[in-house]
């Protein structure tokens, strides 16, 4: 296992998550807003893959805990782990339920603490947001975490889905398979979610919702179809993320 201590990380300060969570962003959305439903969307998919609980989760990268929030409400217990302070403290506000830790989730295999502690680790769009040169400690991290034959849920987007400015690469399916299972990993399954279509593009999204008016009877039917007929995909090279299903190897 390769060692990294605190002075080794870096981030491109361009990209660099700490930035983001001046408000509870996940807390705040509009149920028929972009970002919620995407969320919905993912997260539906990701925890459909989890064992049922009781269980006990690591969050990493729970951001300000929405998803933290959504896992308590089905009775798994849940401690979160995130970089960015803010995101910690709003979500220990939001989630009191759950427990909350400040760290870099790069970090993860030198926490003894939490070591062998985990059935489950849920690592949800975050990894694209991570240096590439830390992907293989991340995933080293998370499997130390991990109890035997522990599950992991990870997803990432496809490299069908433009970049942002917050994400430093999308995978494909291979590669991205590849990585895990050279980390310590069995992958079990692989979902695609997110059909990739012009009515789920941003210009579609400045027509509905805009400075000017907000055709909110529009954005909820854009909602119900989505949620209802473009967030489950069959085909990968019509999606925009896959979300993996793997289990911790002996």
């Amino acid at each position: 296992m390769v060692e990294m201590n605190r002075a080794s990380l870096w981030d491109d300060p361009a990209r660099d998550y700490r930035q983001r969570y001046s408000l509870p962003d996940q807390f705040i959305w509009d149920i028929a807003a972009w970002p919620r439903i995407d969320f919905d969307g993912y997260m539906a998919i990701a925890m459909s893959l989890l064992p049922s609980p009781p269980a006990r989760v690591l969050d990493v990268g729970c951001g300000p805990g929405l998803g933290a929030k959504l896992m308590c409400e089905r009775g798994y217990e849940v401690v979160g782990l995130d970089y960015n302070r803010r995101g910690v403290d709003f979500a220990k506000i939001w989630v009191p339920e759950a427990q909350f830790l400040h760290g870099d989730v790069r970090l993860l295999s030198e926490m003894v603490s939490l070591h062998d502690q985990f059935d489950l680790a849920l690592h949800i769009e975050v990894f694209e947001h991570i240096p590439p040169d830390f992907h293989t400690q991340v995933l080293q991290g998370i499997r130390c975490a991990l109890r035997a034959s522990g599950v992991l849920v990870l997803s990432v987007p496809s490299t069908r889905m433009p970049l942002n400015q917050w994400d430093y690469k999308h995978f494909d399916r291979d590669e991205i398979v590849c990585l895990i299972e050279e980390n310590g990993f069995q992958v079990k399954h692989c979902a695609y979610q997110h059909r990739l279509s012009m009515l789920f593009s941003p210009l579609v999204w400045r027509l509905v919702d805009n400075r000017y008016y907000d055709l909110r009877f529009a954005r909820q039917l854009l909602r119900r179809l989505f949620l209802r007929w473009f967030n489950d995909v069959d085909d990968l090279r019509k999606a925009g993320r896959i979300i993996i299903q793997a289990v911790k190897a002996q």
